[in-house]
């Protein structure tokens, strides 16, 4: 599958945004495993697609470590039509961003965020937008829930 060059992307440096704030429609949900809690957390959405490089951070989100583990966040509807993935990064310069010098610290889940202009686009089973394909094929095109991310 052509998600598969995003396992790669962990040790790419990108500009981009965190994605901040409360998310509203909360596309896609999760929980957070082995993360310190002092290590200055973000999200980012990261993908290669046509060629490129993709990193989105303009969405909301909630880290939640100390209540319940989890986040939430809303996925963009201006990124290209690819494959994507949610990752964890330590902030080190704390500028809110994902860019050179800040470190992913979350495990490659195995799961992808598909942005699909139409169906079966990129697999079988998925609609025109958002959808989450896990390892072995398993599409989710409504609750993008369980997208679980483990520290390294």
């Amino acid at each position: 599958m052509n998600y598969l060059a995003l396992a790669a992307l962990g040790t790419l440096t990108l500009s981009a945004c965190t994605l901040a704030g409360n998310p509203i429609k909360k596309d896609v949900t999760g929980q957070l495993r082995g993360f310190n809690s002092n290590q200055n957390l973000g999200l980012a959405i990261v993908g290669f697609n046509g060629g490129q490089y993709t990193a989105d951070g303009t969405q909301s989100q909630v880290i939640d470590k100390f209540l319940t583990g989890g986040f939430a966040l809303d996925l963009p509807t201006n990124l290209p039509y690819g494959t994507y993935r949610v990752i964890v990064f330590r902030d080190a310069n704390n500028n809110n961003r994902y860019d050179t010098g800040d470190t992913v610290l979350s495990a490659d889940n195995g799961k992808r965020l598909l942005y699909a202009q139409r169906e079966n686009q990129f697999v079988a089973g998925t609609k025109a937008g958002w959808n989450l394909v896990d390892s072995s094929g398993y599409v989710q095109t409504t609750l993008l829930n369980n997208y679980d991310l483990n520290a390294q």
